[in-house]
């Protein structure tokens, strides 16, 4: 077992893969939902409705987790942990992007156009302030 490096890290984000977002329910339990996600400047950001289960969680307590893994070989994971905030600034540029980043260019403008005309959508915007990775030795 061997940690990424911090470009191993970077590359590795840089990917479309699919995120799982951890959030805190009222009661304390996690509640956990994949996401698209874009990597930034050590930010996560990802986009959701504004009614999603996850949106209420960060609104409530804004501790977050993503684990970003795959699952073959070689296995490897990043594990994020920091402060969410929802956010409707900048959000069109960030739906654009984040659906062309999984849906490619065609696709992806249109369902970004389908999820901005439809209202409701919010930007997640996480600081990260610890990073953990792995991956299986060659």
């Amino acid at each position: 077992m061997a940690e990424l490096g911090q470009q191993q890290v970077e590359a590795y984000l840089g990917e479309p893969h699919v995120a799982n977002l951890t959030t805190v329910r009222p009661d304390g339990r996690p509640h956990v939902a994949p996401v698209w996600f874009l990597w930034e400047a050590g930010r996560v950001y990802m986009i959701a409705g504004n009614t999603a289960v996850k949106v209420r969680n960060i609104r409530a307590n804004p501790a977050v987790a993503l684990s970003v893994a795959v699952d073959e070989r070689p296995y490897q994971y990043v594990i994020l942990e920091g402060q969410a905030q929802v956010r409707e600034d900048g959000l069109e540029d960030m739906v654009n992007r984040i659906c062309i980043r999984y849906d490619g260019p065609e696709r992806g403008a249109e369902f970004a156009q389908e999820l901005l005309s439809s209202g409701g959508t919010v930007l997640l915007e996480v600081e990260v302030t610890k990073t953990m990775s792995w991956r299986e030795d060659d």
